[in-house]
């Protein structure tokens, strides 16, 4: 899949390895700042996965799928090495990432 991994808002790095998502998810820090990361399909805005968090406080995860209806999050913080491996699998089209977590629909 070609897609897009947004780095807290300012970097972006187009079809990013395993190597790339896992220095991006270590390189989180909340005291720093924003310490988000969104990656998804370069033709959509609205198909994505996302996290946000560092090593400290641990890692939310969310998805969309197609319109914010279809937006859900983990029911639990995620370590930053199933951050990586849920980004990583999401990057390369595999759904196993969806098994690692229960999910909630988030309403707006």
């Amino acid at each position: 899949m070609n897609c897009t991994l947004d780095i807290s808002g300012d970097k972006q790095i187009q079809n990013p390895t395993e190597s790339d998502i896992r220095q991006a998810v270590f390189a989180l820090d909340t005291n720093e700042g924003d310490a988000f990361l969104i990656l998804g399909p370069t033709k959509t805005k609205m198909t994505y996965i996302q996290t946000g968090g560092d090593q400290k406080v641990g890692f939310v995860l969310e998805y969309q799928e197609t319109d914010a209806k279809h937006h859900y999050r983990a029911k639990r913080d995620l370590t930053a090495d199933e951050i990586v491996k849920a980004l990583v699998a999401y990057s390369t089209g595999a759904d196993d990432w969806k098994t690692m977590a229960e999910w909630e629909v988030i309403r707006w």
